[in-house]
């Protein structure tokens, strides 16, 4: 296997160090007032009146994990890079506890299979903005995302906590879409946006109906489950009862376990979207691409798109090599649906592209960064800086052509595909290794270990080359 490229991605993002007054980001909450009238209804008129600490060191961003996945920590070392500080709350043994970016780290219990950490995150909340004074509370994964936007309307929560959630997350009228794949149609339905067909899963014989309707294959998608799970693509109608019968079939443990989970959900904060149900769509056949960007208030602040030549699990998975492309319809439509959601934060919105015409049709929204979204810079469009920039008042980074075709291996997730990848073999691609963060890598190699046990040596020979020395 051919060793990891010398040429690593963090190495191209500024490493300025921003400096902010927090009085100066309250400075600018009448826009903000004007802008979230959910605001009155949470109980709170002003920012000044939340009794945010009139000052605060240089911008800093508490990014919260409730859900262990591979990569979702990296968009913390683009926004340190970029001199902003950064924390992280989650279990110990997550991923993004392990980065060196994140210079504190607050802690909750790990889940133990039925998500008992979620119970803790309200008061550990409560505690992180009296002791670290965040200006932003940002989600890495679904089910922080869903969780801090139903917080953000919670009466049970501090105004202060309230404020700053509707600050990092955008106007609470846009939350149930965000967390929603069902609402989220609906409301693309009502945009001028390409997009495939979409009902709610009401029972066999009207799924075999819309899908006789749509044609086949048809997709059936749970809420609140991504990177490939909760999601199954019927081929026909045999395999579409066979697996909604199933469903039928395992009814009351189902049901059990749903109102088991409602009730820790209840207690945790969650409101906003329903705890379960499934969505059918049509089946969108091409190529999986995304537009990853930072918005401010519903306006992008700075975007970037990809297509994914591979993904893991196949076709409904996470991206494992993406290579950047430029396409305006993504573009539009992903400043379309930002917009009339009111997103502040990072979003990321999921397409399928027509291999003939090119035509993008968008699929499901991710209300949170993803795995790539630190890789903008390296293709002109900085993410992390342009973020940055907005909450410090500095100018924008302009966008910037760069003539750059290579596709890039996400570090370790095209290593946990298949550790013997062509695309690993070839000269022309860019890994994007944390080279810089010699603990994360650890944390990655072990994974990749465990998956891969007959590749233990290969794994220990690329830790030892691109460790830092005396790190090895």
């Amino acid at each position: 296997m051919t060793a990891i490229d010398e040429l690593l991605l963090g190495n191209h993002l500024p490493r300025d160090r921003l400096t902010v007054a927090k009085d100066d980001a309250l400075a600018r909450s009448a826009a903000a007032d004007d802008q979230f009238p959910g605001l009155a209804r949470l109980g709170v008129e002003s920012a000044q009146q939340a009794d945010f600490p009139s000052s605060a060191p240089r911008v800093r961003l508490l990014f919260v994990a409730l859900s262990n996945d591979l990569g979702s920590e990296r968009i913390i070392s683009g926004m340190a890079r970029c001199g902003v500080e950064c924390a992280v709350m989650s279990p110990s043994n997550y991923f993004c506890a392990k980065t060196g970016s994140a210079k504190r780290h607050f802690s909750i219990p790990d889940h133990h299979g039925v998500w008992l950490g979620t119970l803790f995150v309200r008061h550990r909340l409560e505690d992180a903005i009296r002791e670290w004074l965040p200006r932003l509370i940002l989600p890495l994964d679904d089910i922080s995302a869903w969780l801090l936007r139903s917080l953000a309307v919670d009466t049970m929560v501090s105004p202060a906590l309230r404020y700053l959630l509707v600050e990092s997350l955008g106007a609470p009228e846009g939350y149930s879409a965000a967390v929603s794949r069902q609402a989220f149609m609906d409301a693309a339905a009502q945009l001028d946006v390409n997009k495939p067909e979409h009902r709610e899963d009401i029972d066999v014989e009207t799924a075999l109906a819309t899908a006789d309707s749509w044609g086949y294959p048809i997709v059936i998608k749970d809420e609140h489950t991504c990177g490939g799970k909760g999601v199954v693509i019927a081929r026909d109608a045999v395999e579409l009862e066979a697996k909604l019968s199933s469903r039928a079939a395992a009814a009351w443990p189902r049901r059990l376990k749903l109102l088991a989970k409602k009730s820790l959900f209840y207690l945790a904060g969650f409101g906003a979207g329903p705890v379960s149900g499934s969505m059918l769509q049509s089946f969108v056949p091409g190529v999986p691409a995304f537009c990853t960007l930072a918005a401010w208030k519903g306006r992008v602040i700075a975007s970037v798109c990809f297509v994914a030549e591979q993904t893991h699990p196949a076709l409904s998975g996470a991206s494992t090599i993406v290579r950047h492309i430029e396409n305006e319809e993504m573009d539009r439509a992903s400043a379309t649906m930002t917009a009339a959601l009111g997103c502040s934060g990072f979003v990321s919105y999921d397409f399928m592209l027509d291999r003939e015409t090119g035509r993008a049709a968008l699929i499901e929204m991710n209300p949170r960064s993803v795995s790539s979204t630190h890789l903008g810079a390296v293709f002109g469009r900085d993410i992390c800086g342009a973020f940055a920039a907005e909450l410090s008042g500095a100018p924008l980074p302009a966008a910037q052509p760069v003539q750059m075709t290579a596709a890039v291996a996400l570090f370790p997730k095209e290593l946990e595909r298949d550790p013997n990848s062509p695309y690993l073999q070839s000269p022309h691609i860019i890994h994007d290794v944390p080279k810089d963060d010699p603990a994360l890598v650890e944390a990655y190699l072990r994974l990749l270990t465990a998956v891969h046990p007959a590749k233990a040596n290969d794994f220990a020979c690329l830790a030892t080359r691109h460790l830092p020395a005396g790190e090895d």
